[in-house]
C-alpha cells in the first residue's frame, strides 16, 4: 500500500567501487547500480551495451514476470550518451508517478487511455538525473491500494523466486525487475509499506527515508503525508547512495542530511523485538524462525535485544490507520469521478470503492478527531524509543502471499480484513513518519526470501543504514539469485 492520491546529480559517475540457504548462487555477487557504473568507466562496459543488454532483460522477463506496464526501446535508445563511457545506468519508474511523455495509469482499468505526462514529479526528476536511464514504467495495483500487484488492468507481477506467489505491492512491479537482474534499482513508494513487502517477499533490500527527507516532499511534518518515494536495489550502499543523493531541502525535525555513507560506522544499538499483531495474534512459523535468527545474529554482532511491546493499543491504531486509508481512496475514487464521471467509476475495482465508500463517510469533523489520534500514535511512538534504539519487527504476517490470495473476486470486506491482518507491522512508521526498512538476512525453509523489519523514530535514517550495512557484512546475501533470474554474475 503506497501513495494513496494521484499524484545528487550524477553521483553513480564516481562511486566508490547467517542463516540463509541459497536457492541458486553465482560464482560471484552480480553488479550493483554502483558496480555497473565502475564497469562502464573503466571501460570494462559500455552505455549503449549495458542499456541493449537491460532491454532484452526486461522484454524477457515481461512474458514470465509481468512486471512491467511499458517498455520503451525507441526512447531509451535514442537517450544514450554520445560518450560510451559515460554511466548510464537502466532502471525503471514506478507507474504510480508522472514521466514526462509516458501515460500515468496508477494500475486502473480508469486510466489505461491516459494521455502521456506532460512533465516530471520531482523525485522522479531527481532522479533521472542522477545518471539513470528509465526504459519503461513498473506495475502496480490500483492506486497503491493493495499489497500485492495483481490489478484488473494488467494482471498479476509474479515473484521471480516462485512464479505461484506474489512479488508484493504496492511496488511490485519495480521489486520483480530489481529481484530478477533485469535492472540494478528501480523507483519505488512507500506509504504503508509498499517500499518494505515487496522488498521481504523478493530478496532486496527495501528502505523507506522519513517523512520529508527526500526530493519533492514537503519540508513540515505533515501526518497527512505518509508516503515518501525511494528506491529498490540488491545492495545497501545503492540505496544509501541514492539517500545521500536524492534528498530534498532540510525538512522540520530531521537536523543534517543523512551523509553518504559508503559503508558500517559499527554503532552498538539497543533492539526491541515485537512480533504480536494488532489482533494479538502471532505471524507465520516461518517468520517466527526468521526472528529468532535475526535475535541470535544480533545479539553475536554486539547488539543487545530484548522483547519490546507496542507503546499504543495497536488494534486501534488498525482501525485508525483503516480509516485514513479508506479516506485516501475516497480522494482518488472523488478525482476520478470529477475527470471521467460515472464510466469512469465503474471502471475501478471492487476493492477501491469500497474503501471509498468507508471514507466519504467520514464527516470533517470525524477526519480531525482521526488525525488527532494519529498524531497521539505517532507521540507514543516515538516515547516508546526510551528503552530501545531500534524496532525488529516482522515485515508481514505470512512469510509467502500466494497469487490470488486477495483476490478481487472475493467480497471486499473480508479481502481488507485479511490484508490488515497480513500488513500488522508496516503502516506504524509511515503515520509516525519514521525510517525503516526490510533487509534479506533470512530464507524461508521452501527457499523463499524472508526480509526482516527495522525501524527507528523519524531522522533515523543514518542509524538504520549503518546497522544495514552491518548486516549485510555479517549475513551476505547479494549471491542468492532467484530461479528467474536474467542478470550478469560478474
Amino acid at each position: 500500500m503506497t501513495k494513496f492520491t494521484l499524484n545528487r546529480r550524477h553521483l553513480l559517475a564516481g562511486a566508490v567501487a547467517a542463516t540463509a540457504v541459497p536457492v541458486r548462487a553465482a560464482a560471484a555477487a552480480p553488479d550493483d547500480a554502483i558496480g555497473l557504473a565502475a564497469r562502464i568507466r573503466s571501460g570494462d562496459a559500455s552505455a549503449r551495451e549495458t542499456v541493449l543488454a537491460a532491454l532484452e532483460r526486461a522484454e524477457a522477463a515481461q512474458t514470465k514476470l509481468n512486471f512491467a506496464t511499458l517498455i520503451d526501446r525507441p526512447r531509451a535508445i535514442g537517450a544514450l550518451p554520445t560518450d560510451d563511457r559515460k554511466p548510464v545506468i537502466p532502471t525503471f519508474i514506478k507507474d504510480l508517478n508522472d514521466y514526462k511523455g509516458w501515460p500515468t495509469r496508477n494500475g486502473s482499468r480508469a486510466f489505461e487511455k491516459a494521455p502521456p505526462a506532460t512533465a516530471n514529479e520531482r523525485f522522479v526528476d531527481a532522479f533521472s538525473q542522477m545518471n539513470t536511464l528509465p526504459l519503461g514504467k513498473t506495475a502496480t495495483p490500483e492506486f497503491g491500494l493493495m499489497c500485492v500487484t495483481e490489478p484488473l488492468s494488467h494482471g498479476a507481477t509474479r515473484n521471480p523466486w516462485n512464479p505461484d506467489f506474489s512479488p508484493g505491492g504496492s511496488s511490485g512491479g519495480s521489486a520483480a525487475a530489481v529481484a530478477a537482474g533485469v535492472v540494478p534499482i528501480a523507483h519505488a513508494n512507500d506509504g504503508g509499506g509498499s517500499i518494505r513487502i515487496p522488498a521481504a517477499l523478493t530478496g532486496l533490500f527495501g528502505f523507506k527515508p522519513s517523512r520529508g527527507r527526500m526530493a519533492g516532499q514537503k519540508t513540515a511534518d505533515d501526518p497527512g503525508e505518509i508516503a515518501v518515494d525511494h528506491v529498490l536495489t540488491r545492495s545497501v550502499r545503492d540505496a544509501a547512495l541514492a539517500m545521500a543523493a536524492l534528498q530534498g531541502p532540510a525538512a522540520d525535525g530531521l537536523g543534517v542530511p543523512v551523509p553518504r555513507l559508503a559503508g558500517p560506522v559499527g554503532e552498538r544499538l539497543r533492539i526491541g523485538v515485537i512480533t504480536i499483531t494488532a489482533d494479538g495474534s502471532q505471524p507465520d512459523q516461518e517468520v517466527l524462525a526468521g526472528i529468532a535468527r535475526t535475535r541470535t545474529l544480533l545479539t553475536g554482532m554486539g547488539h543487545s535485544v530484548s522483547d519490546a511491546s507496542w507503546p499504543f493499543n495497536a488494534a486501534d491504531f488498525g482501525r485508525d490507520f483503516l480509516s485514513f486509508w479508506a479516506f485516501s481512496a475516497a480522494q482518488s475514487v472523488g478525482f476520478v469521478s470529477k475527470m471521467m464521471g460515472a464510466d469512469g467509476v465503474a471502471q475501478l475495482e471492487p476493492l477501491t470503492r469500497h474503501l471509498a465508500a468507508q471514507g466519504a463517510a467520514l464527516s470533517p469533523a470525524d477526519f480531525q478527531a482521526l488525525i488527532g489520534r494519529l498524531l497521539g500514535y505517532r507521540a507514543a511512538y516515538d516515547a516508546g524509543f526510551r528503552d530501545h534504539d531500534v524496532l525488529l519487527t516482522p515485515v508481514l504476517s505470512r512469510h509467502a502471499v500466494p497469487i490470488g490470495y486477495l483476490s478481487h473476486s472475493r467480497p471486499p470486506a473480508d479481502v481488507v480484513a485479511d490484508m490488515m491482518r497480513l500488513v500488522a507491522y508496516t503502516p506504524v512508521q509511515n503515520m509516525a513518519g519514521a525510517a525503516a526498512m526490510s533487509v534479506p538476512i533470512m530464507t524461508a525453509t521452501n527457499g523463499l526470501p524472508l526480509g526482516m523489519h527495522f525501524a527507528g523514530r523519524r531522522g533515523d535514517d543514518a542509524r538504520l543504514l549503518d546497522l544495514a550495512f552491518q548486516l549485510e557484512a555479517a549475513a551476505p546475501w547479494a549471491q542468492r539469485l532467484p530461479p528467474i533470474w536474467f542478470g550478469n554474475r560478474a
